[in-house]
């Protein structure tokens, strides 16, 4: 072998990966066009120029399923809702005294209720117990209503009026898959450098930091729309910041722990690529979440009841009940003006404070966003109340 031809094969490497890397990044790029392609498909539809007023919801559609509808499939919302509308039906009074909110049973389930409010009562209140207690340290019996709830909705809603399209994001899993592999083909030092046991503990900061990852993104938003309440043109009220406010920070930095390990044991580029790709496929688990023809429609007329109640009662209702009491009156469309996010005093602070102590508890499972939200009950929840 000549001189010449061991430099040949000295400069194969460098070459490879000077190639193997780019081609990974087209293959995300391409994956980043296909859920966004997907998304603006599924989502998309004819503007109407003419808005028809509706002075009731649509038959058939309580203010839970209408919340679920326009949060694309996200509950929390819907189980704020669904709680306001027993209490405007008499069915239970909800009390406020500073952190604590106070359940009380008033009526037994009947079946004017729609079922997932009459699976919620059952859960708040089994056996003979009339009253319940919670706040952001003691709700274990709320997580448990809240997944017994979810699991009636998701029922109703889905597949009838939301799909969650699990196939076309399937397809994204398995297409970037190859991605990792070209680079590994390409570059086998990228492994081979390392022992067995420190593959295998690789792979596992890898599982680990993208789950933190995921949870991160599940629950960023929760303190992104408290910070944001602090604004001067914000309309909803303000929440005190609490320790909950550190979690996403801290889920985001046990990501780049895994991440950065990963990054060790085999490159800075591959560790990038392997977060860029568990990130897209997290955003894509929920762009896909879309509403079918049924729900386009349903939402129309959603849109066309929530300008009547922003009109009609947005003010009375933001007068009514202030921020941090108990509310005094909750009338019949009271739980659709939360559902809607028509209403920015008191049920709109009740609503973020379920959506905050729902979303933190979800992010401590391994998928949250992925397949299951189970739940834990040690994260404190702050509700700005008055004495």
């Amino acid at each position: 072998m000549t001189l010449l031809d061991r430099q040949i094969l000295m400069s194969l490497p460098s070459q490879i990966l000077s190639q193997a890397y780019p081609l990974a990044w087209i293959g995300v790029l391409i994956l980043f066009a296909y859920y966004a392609v997907m998304a603006i498909v599924l989502r998309w539809r004819p503007r109407r120029r003419v808005r028809v007023i509706r002075y009731e919801p649509p038959q058939g559609i309580s203010a839970a399923v209408a919340a679920f509808l326009l949060e694309n499939g996200r509950c929390e919302r819907a189980f704020a809702a669904a709680l306001v509308s027993l209490a405007a039906r008499g069915y239970i009074s909800i009390q406020q005294k500073k952190d604590w909110f106070i359940l009380e049973r008033l009526r037994e389930p009947d079946a004017e209720l729609p079922p997932e409010e009459a699976t919620l009562l059952a859960s708040l209140f089994p056996t003979a117990l009339s009253t319940y207690a919670f706040n952001g340290t003691d709700y274990d019996r709320l997580c448990q209503a809240y997944r017994n709830f979810r699991t009636v909705v998701d029922g109703i809603a889905d597949p009838e009026f939301i799909s969650s399209h699990l196939l076309l994001w399937l397809f994204g899993v398995v297409y970037s898959v190859e991605v990792p592999v070209g680079v590994i083909s390409a570059v086998p030092d990228l492994v081979n450098k390392a022992s067995a046991p420190s593959l295998m503990l690789c792979g596992l900061f890898a599982v680990l930091g993208g789950s933190c990852l995921v949870a991160a993104v599940r629950v960023w938003p929760a303190t992104l729309r408290k910070l944001a309440s602090f604004l001067p043109f914000h309309q909803h009220p303000s929440r005190p910041p609490n320790l909950n406010d550190f979690i996403p920070v801290f889920l985001t930095a046990n990501a780049l722990l895994g991440f950065g390990f990963l990054a060790s044991s085999t490159s800075t580029q591959f560790a990038l690529l392997m977060t860029a790709l568990v990130f897209l496929h997290a955003v894509g688990r929920h762009l896909l979440d879309a509403p079918t023809a049924a729900g386009r429609k349903l939402l129309v007329e959603l849109a066309g009841f929530r300008e009547f109640l922003s009109r009609a009662d947005a003010d009375r209702l933001n007068r009514e009940n202030k921020p941090g009491w108990t509310p005094q009156t909750l009338k019949e469309y009271s739980a659709y003006a939360v559902a809607l996010n028509v209403e920015h005093a008191w049920g709109e602070e009740f609503t973020d404070g379920l959506m905050e102590l729902l979303q933190f508890e979800q992010a401590y499972d391994l998928w949250p966003m992925f397949f299951l939200d189970t739940g834990h009950d040690r994260i404190e929840l702050k509700i700005g109340s008055k004495k």
